[in-house]
C-alpha cells in the first residue's frame, strides 16, 4: 500500500505540477490583487486611440499579441522578452508582479509605483496591462465583474470575452458582469484597460461560487515558475520561469 501511495503521489505531481504547495491568491468574490504586469503604455493619447493599438504586437514584431497574451503560450513569452516601444511611449518595457491597491480610483499608475506627484505624462494617457492564471479544477460556466477607468478589453484562453469603452463609476463597481467559459486546468485572462485623464482603476473578481478555483500570481508574487513545464524542441524539460528575457 505504501508503495502504491508513493507512485500515485509521483503520478499526481507529473499530472499536474502546479497544484501543489502554491500560496495562490484566493478567487470566489475576492477582488484580485496581484497580476502579471507590463510596465505602463505612457502618452497614448487617450483611451479611444489606445484601443486600436496592439501595444503587445507593436513592440514585439507580433510575436506577443493582445489575443495570445491569453494563452498558456503567450503568458510564457512574456517572461522571455520586452516589449520595444518609442521611447514617448516608454520605450523598452517589461514584466512584473504587480499588487493593485483594490480600493483606489488611481491604481493603475500607483500598482507601478507611481506617486501622485509624478507628471502627468505617468499618471494620464496610460494603458495597463495585466494577466492572471485561473487553476480550474473543472469545465464551468461561471461570472466575471471586471471595474475599469476608462476603455477596457479582456481576453480569455484567446478569445476576447469583453470590451467596454466606459468606465464603471467606482474602482469596486462592475457594470457589466460577464459570462465566461473556464477549462479543467489552465485557462489565461489578459486584462487590458487605456484611461485620458482623471480616475485610473482595474479590477476583476469572479462569481462568489467560484472560490475552489486558484489564481496567479500568488500571494508571495509567484508566476512564471507555477506555470506547466515546457519542452522545447531538442532541450530538456523546463519551465517558463527558466527562460531568460530577451
Amino acid at each position: 500500500m505504501k508503495k502504491l501511495a508513493i507512485l500515485l503521489t509521483i503520478a499526481c505531481l507529473i499530472i499536474a505540477p502546479t497544484a501543489f504547495a502554491q500560496d495562490w491568491q484566493p478567487a470566489g468574490d475576492q477582488w484580485i490583487e496581484k497580476w502579471w504586469a507590463l510596465d505602463l503604455v505612457i502618452n497614448t493619447g487617450g483611451f479611444a486611440a489606445s484601443a486600436e493599438r496592439d501595444y503587445l504586437s507593436d513592440g514585439t514584431n507580433g510575436e506577443l499579441t493582445n489575443v495570445n497574451a491569453s494563452t498558456r503560450y503567450g503568458a510564457g513569452l512574456s517572461g522571455q522578452m520586452a516589449v520595444h516601444l518609442p521611447p514617448n511611449n516608454g520605450g523598452v518595457l517589461g514584466w512584473s508582479v504587480v499588487s493593485l491597491q483594490l480600493d483606489s480610483t488611481n491604481n493603475m499608475y500607483k500598482s507601478h509605483g507611481i506617486a501622485d506627484n509624478a507628471p502627468g505624462m505617468y499618471r494620464d494617457n496610460i494603458t495597463w496591462h495585466g494577466i492572471i492564471l485561473i487553476l480550474s479544477p473543472d469545465d464551468r460556466t461561471t461570472t466575471m465583474y471586471p471595474a475599469h477607468d476608462d476603455h477596457a478589453e479582456i481576453w480569455l484562453n484567446g478569445e476576447k470575452v469583453y470590451n467596454n469603452p466606459n468606465w464603471t463609476g467606482g474602482a469596486q463597481v462592475a457594470t457589466q458582469p460577464t459570462e465566461i467559459d473556464l477549462i479543467q486546468g489552465e485557462n489565461f485572462l489578459h486584462f487590458k484597460c487605456g484611461e485620458g485623464g482623471g480616475g485610473d482603476y482595474v479590477n476583476l473578481r469572479l462569481d462568489e461560487a467560484d472560490e475552489d478555483l486558484q489564481i496567479a500570481p500568488t500571494l508571495d508574487g509567484q508566476f512564471l515558475n507555477v506555470l506547466t513545464p515546457v519542452e522545447p524542441q531538442g532541450k530538456v524539460t523546463t519551465t517558463w520561469a527558466d527562460i531568460k528575457r530577451r
